[in-house]
């Protein structure tokens, strides 16, 4: 199944979101709410995708971000599906838009409430990342494994996401984001956030909002590949929770690192609210 998905997504991107790449008419933009945006590549894409899925796992319900948007009653999928696919067609659809190459086309398998295989494909680089629960995370193929950092605090660089978040969090996070090397907003689509920890080309990212369809797959590939990802109250991710805050670090020595400084007030577990 890891290499039949793969090879649907690669094609999807391959017939028409690639071909739109710097070349969309004004007339294939719509925003959905303000600073959201979705293009006709994205509507196509999930399409394609759709009956791809559908053929690859027949009778597996499917939660793609444009038709929940559409229809938002669709994200209680997580809660009723044994077994569900999640779609985004194109993460980072604002860079899509813009021109630049790096956005992704994400899928992952939900099973009883966890991400057990996720996929992330970067279509202008021809990069693709998977990972399945238990077995690892491969960047085209090549295992893939993060190094632990041993570095101190003040010698971490690493993004923080600070869009949708409440003011008195921003300003917390604002006062205390000088503790490290460097942070800055980071890759425009979590699908390049969680490879670039990964990769080594950042400490830790946080984000604030965590729909399932940008962070299931991410959050798989980061863990099998030996990171450290959890709520900014240390307790565990899961797709169909909706919370705000979420945290992926090297390791779990810097994860409480990051999380002790920019949010100390969090260090204590509380209760969690679901979809």
């Amino acid at each position: 199944m890891e290499d039949q998905v793969a090879l649907a997504i690669q094609q999807s991107a391959d017939a028409v979101v690639v071909p739109r790449f710097q070349a969309l008419a004004a007339s294939e933009i719509q925003e959905k709410q303000p600073g959201d945006f979705v293009t006709i590549a994205d509507q196509e894409c999930e399409a394609l995708l759709e009956r791809a899925l559908s053929s690859i796992a027949p009778g597996v319900p499917i939660l793609g971000e444009e038709a929940a948007s559409a229809d938002p009653e669709l994200a209680h999928r997580l809660l009723t599906s044994e077994r569900l696919w999640v779609v985004d067609p194109v993460d980072g659809t604002r860079a899509f838009i813009d021109g630049s190459p790096d956005f992704s086309v994400m899928v992952a398998m939900i099973e009883r409430g966890e991400a057990t295989a996720g996929w992330i494909y970067h279509p202008m680089h021809r990069v693709m990342w998977a990972a399945r629960r238990g077995l690892g995370t491969r960047c085209n193929g090549a295992i893939m494994r993060r190094r632990p950092t041993h570095r101190k605090t003040a010698e971490l660089h690493g993004f923080i996401k600070t869009g949708f978040m409440d003011s008195k969090t921003w300003s917390t996070i604002e006062s205390h984001r000088h503790g490290f090397a460097g942070t800055g907003p980071g890759p425009a689509s979590a699908g390049f956030s969680y490879p670039s920890v990964v990769g080594e080309a950042a400490d830790f990212v946080m984000f604030w909002r965590t729909l399932p369809w940008d962070h299931a797959p991410g959050v798989l590939i980061a863990q099998e590949a030996g990171c450290h990802v959890a709520r900014l109250d240390g307790s565990d991710y899961r797709p169909q929770q909706i919370r705000s805050g979420l945290l992926a670090a090297a390791d779990q020595t810097t994860w409480a690192q990051v999380r002790d400084v920019l949010l100390p007030e969090e260090r204590q577990p509380t209760g969690s609210s679901s979809a």
